[in-house]
């Protein structure tokens, strides 16, 4: 499950540990933890959130020229 992307929450809940702490304790060193890995996917967020901020804020602009 792991491998395949499962949630670590839903793992805990389908394994049915009392908590994450203990899915996370057995299989911690199974989940992926590449700092690089996590770096990229940090980056990939925001970049999308800087995409969706400039699409919205030409579209304000566009409105306020319409307008005019």
């Amino acid at each position: 499950m792991i491998a395949a992307g499962v949630n670590a929450k839903a793992i805990t809940a389908y394994l049915g540990h009392a908590s994450i702490q203990t899915t996370f304790d057995l299989y911690g060193h199974l989940m992926p933890g590449n700092e690089d890995e996590a770096v990229a996917l940090v980056d990939a967020y925001l970049e999308r959130g800087r995409v969706v901020g400039r699409e919205e804020h030409e579209e304000v602009l566009r409105g306020y020229e319409l307008e005019e």
